[in-house]
């Protein structure tokens, strides 16, 4: 990956961070999605400076920047994100396309989606609408057996929510998982700028 920009949150007391990283990222989906290929992946990859995971200790957080990564300059301004977080521009600063420092490499890392298997709540539903339990029942049950995470995340909703019911049903927790990595010949990435093989520079 040759060029980045970097997007930093500016939160003030009436917006939080958790809300603006919800609101950006999904925008940041939309507008990678509409470059996908048929393969549903894209050549634009994310990076989270300021990401830190405790495993001993359980917890982390993901930061208050975001950089984009592609071969090209040309690939990032195509986004044109002043237009898909026009609505955000108050509380995000969106730099300029740079070229990556290659003095400043400290080394290079992949960020991948961490899915965690179906939750709990999500079953139980499943079981009470199918009329075999009660809802409390079954989430009592599947609560003793669902693996869960304690990664950093930002909280998002399905393309699908429509109304207030909707989202609530649909709303998810995308996951980070950090690893170090070696650099990668391939930059192939979800529309999450997320990838399990394609690793991102870190300086």
């Amino acid at each position: 990956m040759k060029y980045y920009l970097e997007l930093k949150f500016l939160p003030d007391d009436d917006i939080s961070i958790n809300f603006l990283w919800s609101k950006v990222y999904k925008q940041l989906h939309l507008a990678l999605a509409m470059i996908k290929d048929g393969n549903n992946k894209v050549n634009i990859g994310f990076s989270f400076p300021d990401y830190h995971f405790d495993p001993k200790k359980g917890g982390g957080f993901i930061g208050k920047k975001l950089r984009l990564f592609a071969m090209t300059e040309n690939d990032l301004n195509h986004l044109d994100l002043q237009k898909w977080l026009s609505q955000y521009l108050d509380y995000v600063h969106i730099s300029s396309v740079k070229t990556v420092p290659l003095d400043k490499l400290t080394g290079y890392a992949v960020y991948k989606r961490k899915q965690v298997k179906s939750s709990a709540e999500r079953l139980a539903r499943a079981e009470a609408q199918k009329g075999r339990y009660d809802y409390e029942n079954a989430l009592a049950h599947y609560r003793k057996f669902i693996k869960t995470t304690n990664l950093p995340f930002i909280n998002m909703l399905s393309d699908s929510s429509q109304n207030t019911e909707f989202i609530q049903k649909h709303a998810f927790k995308l996951f980070i998982e950090k690893l170090p990595a070696e650099k990668s010949e391939t930059q192939v990435f979800s529309t999450y700028g997320l990838s399990s093989e394609s690793a991102v520079p870190e300086f």
